[in-house]
């Protein structure tokens, strides 16, 4: 990568902060923001432990209520809380800002060295508790322990990053429109929130597989928006994964590798593996596999011949999302370190109601 003028460099870092989590970062540092200040800089490259810093009493009352808030959805009681939801979606948002700095010296975008002091005080400000360290073991941000490695922070799953790939910045500010576009969609966010146990009708998730199976006839309350959802959500990825390379699949697929397993059938299992996830989908069902063999894909009254290539251009794209998460599956077997991360399991009951 050649050099870049202070002035390039900062506007680099200015486009990754913009984007529809940026009202999730300020929410998040507030919400998550310790009683006491943690005494602890970030600035310099001294290397910082974050499951080593000693918590006032007060800190620990507050890391004591945030195991609560951030609690595994699919582990015991349900998330049903407003101010629960509100603080664990502003984590969410704020949580892709570490990916993105990943991302960007991954791909050669951004020199380490300008994402060294950002990244130490964003996920100091967000992951000095233990259970907001554990909220992003438990939903698999696979780019934030890489991140940590690299600037110096320990505490998160461990990882040895890889070495940035210059010739792949390029295609960074395409993709960054795509994550702005993907996250602004609300028919998007509607079946991702599916994809992530959020329900409004008992046992929806079942009802609509069994609907999309031809096993009941009735239509969920949602089954419309979600075939919409679902189709959207796949010819987004599709069209960011067309234009890479083999080699860059994986860290560009990094972002989305939570919803890529989630739609594939997938989970990590205690030594951060990509496995099937077996309890719910047995060894070969999936949404993906559900929606692509389904009568019912594409909506009711379609022309057959639109139908048809509709339905044609859905299994392609699905096809060519499999390949981006074989990438990542190869990538994140290629950085971890050995673990003793705790096995999860997850069952098809295990939902949260809106």
């Amino acid at each position: 990568m050649t050099d870049l003028s202070k002035e390039e460099l900062e506007a680099r870092l200015g486009a990754i902060r913009r984007g529809p989590w940026s009202e999730g970062v300020v929410k998040a540092r507030e919400q998550l923001a310790p009683v006491q200040p943690i005494p602890l800089s970030w600035k310099g490259f001294h290397p910082i432990a974050l499951n080593e810093i000693a918590l006032s009493a007060s800190n620990k009352r507050k890391s004591g209520r945030l195991s609560k808030t951030l609690r595994p959805h699919f582990l015991g009681e349900g998330i049903t809380d407003d101010k629960e939801i509100e603080t664990r979606d502003a984590l969410d948002d704020a949580l892709t800002i570490p990916q993105l700095y990943e991302l960007a010296v991954q791909t050669g975008y951004l020199p380490e060295d300008s994402v060294r002091e950002p990244a130490r005080a964003i996920l100091t400000d967000l992951l000095w508790s233990g259970p907001a360290r554990r909220f992003v073991e438990a939903y698999d941000y696979i780019a934030v322990p890489m991140l940590a490695t690299r600037v110096g922070i320990s505490g998160l799953f461990p990882t040895n990053p890889p070495e940035p790939e210059p010739s792949a910045s390029l295609r960074f500010a395409g993709f960054l429109a795509h994550l702005r576009a993907f996250y602004s969609d609300e028919q998007v966010d509607k079946w991702l929130a599916f994809l992530d146990d959020y329900i409004v009708e008992d046992d929806e998730q079942d009802l609509v597989w069994e609907f999309l199976r031809g096993q009941r006839k009735k239509r969920p309350i949602r089954i419309v928006e979600l075939l919409v959802g679902c189709q959207l959500f796949v010819t987004s990825l599709a069209s960011a994964f067309h234009i890479l390379s083999d080699d860059e699949l994986g860290s560009y697929g990094l972002i989305h590798a939570y919803w890529l397993q989630k739609f594939f059938g997938y989970k990590r299992n205690g030594k951060g593996h990509f496995v099937k996830n077996a309890a719910v989908w047995g060894e070969t069902d999936s949404w993906a596999k559900t929606f692509s063999t389904s009568a019912r894909l594409v909506l009711p009254g379609t022309d057959p011949a639109i139908d048809k290539v509709e339905r044609r251009q859905f299994i392609d794209q699905v096809a060519l999302l499999e390949g981006a998460f074989e990438a990542v599956k190869r990538l994140a077997r290629a950085t971890r370190q050995i673990t003793g991360r705790s096995e999860r399991p997850v069952t098809i009951r295990d939902r949260v109601r809106l």
